[in-house]
């Protein structure tokens, strides 16, 4: 690894090795969200989303859990006014994990519940451990999770299933509805979702950063605006020497030399 910025914040450790960085949550015993947890994370992705060499993101938590969600000691004396100041730094934290500029792949490496399974929707790609279990039981601690999230990434019954009645839905549940795109045993889920990451580095990276910005925001356009959209990218990624470059690898089939290498 050749940066390490874990001094930054004390519960999210981040490693960068050739333009690929590794985030893991930090906060024992099952890396619970609270306040200052959320403000880490937008500072962590907002610092990683000025970096020019970033090239790819994998996103897990140390220990068993990928995330437990909220610290319900957060909810215990919230006002009303409280509250919305709260649920305001929830929504701007996210934003900075979905907007971030590259790919980032989730290796859930264990129970993602409440606001861990809503991050993970937030994710490109999701490989889960065969322990990984997803849920959002938000309505039995007299909150709401985030179901719009959810939805992304799981049917619409299911979701409001888990939501009404705060069941866990197992890895092999989750890969059957494409709520995840991998199950892969415990102690293979961050090699694998490095993997991943490694291949994505190895891409164009200005074709990769509109690639991403593109499915961002086609995502809620209808079917022609979308792909009016995408094909303005297309013509913005025609333009740049790295598009000539990969087609004439490809032609002599080598690896391409993009100017800006890893």
């Amino acid at each position: 690894m050749d940066l390490s910025l874990d001094t930054l914040e004390p519960e999210i450790r981040v490693q960068i090795d050739r333009g690929v960085a590794l985030v893991r949550f930090d906060r024992p015993p099952v890396n619970s969200f609270n306040r200052e947890m959320y403000s880490q994370m937008r500072r962590t992705f907002r610092r990683l989303s000025d970096r020019a060499d970033l090239r790819s993101v994998v996103l897990t938590g140390n220990g068993k859990v990928f995330c437990a969600g909220n610290d319900v000691n957060d909810f215990v004396d919230l006002n009303i006014d409280q509250s919305s100041e709260y649920l305001a730094n929830v929504r701007i934290s996210f934003a900075a994990l979905f907007d971030c500029p590259v790919p980032v792949i989730a290796a859930i490496n264990g129970p993602a519940v409440g606001t861990g399974i809503a991050l993970t929707s937030l994710c490109d790609i999701r490989i889960a451990s065969e322990t990984a279990k997803f849920a959002l039981p938000e309505i039995d601690v007299g909150v709401l999770g985030g179901s719009k999230h959810v939805m992304r990434i799981a049917p619409q019954g299911l979701t409001r299933k888990m939501m009404y009645t705060g069941v866990r839905v197992s890895a092999g549940e989750a890969l059957a509805v494409s709520m995840v795109e991998e199950v892969v045993p415990v102690d293979k889920v961050l090699d694998r979702a490095l993997e991943l990451a490694n291949t994505i580095a190895e891409k164009s990276p200005s074709a990769i950063r509109l690639a991403k910005s593109g499915l961002n925001r086609v995502e809620n356009m209808t079917l022609n605006e979308g792909y009016e959209f995408e094909c303005k990218l297309t013509t913005e990624v025609r333009r740049s020497a790295e598009a000539s470059e990969g087609a004439l690898a490809f032609l002599e089939k080598r690896r391409p030399r993009y100017a800006d290498e890893r």
